[in-house]
């Protein structure tokens, strides 16, 4: 593999765009949501970004970063309510959540690096964003819908 080349294989298939909000994907919690529509926007900014030819590296890593910053946020405070919420799948949805911050560190190095595929780029973003709310959230969305109240002190 020499300097300009990706880590990550090159998928032959065709890249899905990012979803749309809609409410079949509402988890049920405001704030969750929010933060759901927040990434989707972030997402198909970067897309629009990818899609261009005067895109610059340092665009395209600063768009990157909004997404990692967002998707940390969102990552600790869903943790947060699922645990709280007594979530029998947490562990499992944090190591999908740890897996996706791995991958997006190593993204923001390549591009970093001037190692922009923007083909690998995008499907890995579509990818993660189209299965994130879909395949990991709304299966337990019954242990998203509220934040329960601080206990009082004993």
């Amino acid at each position: 593999m020499n300097a300009m080349q990706s880590k990550h294989p090159l998928k032959q298939h065709p890249v899905k765009p990012i979803p749309k909000w809609s409410s079949h994907l509402s988890v049920g919690n405001a704030k969750l949501d929010e933060q759901h529509i927040t990434l989707l926007e972030l997402g198909r900014n970067l897309m629009r970004l990818l899609e261009t030819d005067t895109a610059t590296p340092d665009q395209i890593h600063g768009a990157l970063e909004d997404i990692v910053r967002q998707s940390r946020l969102h990552d600790a405070l869903e943790e947060s309510i699922l645990a709280a919420n007594g979530c029998p799948t947490l562990a499992e949805h944090i190591r999908v959540h740890q897996a996706a911050r791995n991958q997006l560190d190593t993204l923001l190095e390549e591009v970093a690096s001037s190692i922009v595929n923007k083909t690998v780029l995008s499907g890995l973003i579509a990818d993660w964003m189209g299965h994130h709310i879909s395949e990991n959230d709304l299966p337990v969305k019954d242990y998203m819908k509220q934040t329960p109240p601080a206990r009082a002190a004993a």
